[in-house]
Parts: C-alpha cells; structure tokens; sequence
C-alpha cells in the first residue's frame, strides 16, 4: 500500500523522539505538512532536520504538557494557530505521554499523581478542545491516540488509570461529534517498539525481538491511510 499524504496537514505530540518522531517523518516523507511538538526543542529541531533532508516540510510548535501556571494557555492557542496558518488539520496524532514511576498503589505520592492527572488527563482534554473545531471543519480529518500499557497490572496503577479516564474521554468525544462531522476518532495500541522509554522500563526484554520506531510508524501510518480511503 503506498502511504500518500499529498497536501495534508498533520499534528502530531511527542515528536522529538521515539514513535511520534518516526511518524513525523514518515508522515512528511509522504506528503504532509507536519506542525510538531514536544517539550524538548533540541529533539524537534532534530526531527525537523530529518524531514527536511528527505524533502519534507514542518513547522514547529514546542511546548510543555505540564502548564506552567494555572492561566497557562499555551495549549488553548494551538487550535487557532494551525487554523490561521493553514486553515485546516487533517491528521492528529497524539504521542505524547509522561509515564510516572512504577510503584504501589498504596505508595503513589500526591504530586507524581498530580502531574500525571495535569500532564496526561488534563492536556488531553485541552488538545481534544483546542483541535476539535479544526478537525470537525476539515472533510474526513482523522485523530489518533496512542496508548502504551493499558492492561492493569502490579505497579502500573497510575499508568493504566489515567490512560483508562483518558479512553473514556475520548469515547464521549468521538459520541458527541459522530453526526456533526466526519472526524475518524480511534485510539490504538502499538506494538512493543524499541524505544528509549520503552527500555527504561523494561531493562531485561529482549531489544532484538521489538519493532523499530520506523517500523512501527508504518504500521500506524498503514492504519491511518485505510481509514482515509475505506
């Protein structure tokens, strides 16, 4: 399947390393404009020289999931600023996620649940508001989000529980918008890829049987393109 993405326009979290890079450039390789964000400038600027040495375009948008204050509005403006730049987004990709450190349940401390409510649950929800307007203006647009460990298991406890409320939220969402637009909504889970994250938490896995981060953004790009043309 040749993965075509002529004249798109995609935002995609997360996109100075690991899977949301490799989408960013596969993205761009085939076509699309790709506005990219993340926390790290260095790993954007990085990703936006890749792009553009295989011809692609981007433009960047760095910025924290974590407000900087209560009245941080960062978040709310991007919205409005792809919207003025290039007056539609076609493909949303949402990689980004702060994973806080395993541990019992019993001994999670109030401020790793704080940011993993703020950072995770919170920005999301602010994405979802910001984007929504653009995505439901814009003819077959597509959001996906990605979920890592979703199954709940000993120590994953804050993990699967915000990616859980995060789930349900984008359920209701994707309810609300199902006859006002042809926004595709969809949450997916990748394969176990070989990222830097992904090793920090599982030191002993055997790296050799894991999906690149190219490989995988294939998959998700495969994916993409059968909902865009079904």
């Amino acid at each position: 399947m040749k993965l075509s993405f002529k004249n798109k326009v995609a935002f995609i979290t997360g996109a100075s390393r690991g899977i949301g890079q490799a989408c960013a450039i596969a993205l761009a390789e085939a076509g699309a404009h790709c506005v990219l964000s993340a926390r790290t400038q260095g790993g954007l600027i990085q990703t936006d020289n890749m792009i553009r040495q295989k011809g692609g375009k981007a433009t960047l948008f760095p910025f924290d999931l974590q407000p900087k204050n209560p009245f941080d509005t960062t978040i709310d403006n991007i919205g409005p600023s792809i919207a003025q730049q290039f007056h539609r987004l076609d493909i949303f990709i949402h990689a980004a996620f702060y994973y806080t450190p395993l541990t019992p349940v019993d001994q999670i401390t109030d401020q790793d649940w704080s940011k993993n409510i703020s950072i995770n649950l919170t920005s999301c929800m602010k994405l979802v508001r910001t984007l929504s307007p653009l995505l439901c203006a814009t003819p077959n647009s597509q959001a996906l989000f990605l979920q890592g460990i979703t199954k709940p298991g000993a120590f994953w406890g804050s993990v699967t529980s915000v990616q859980a409320a995060i789930q349900n939220l984008i359920n209701c969402w994707k309810e609300e918008i199902k006859d006002i637009s042809t926004v595709h909504v969809q949450t997916i889970t990748p394969p176990p890829t070989k990222t830097l994250l992904r090793q920090s938490f599982f030191p002993a896995e055997d790296k050799d049987k894991l999906n690149s981060p190219e490989k995988t953004a294939k998959i998700i790009l495969a994916f993409l393109l059968k909902k865009q043309n079904p």
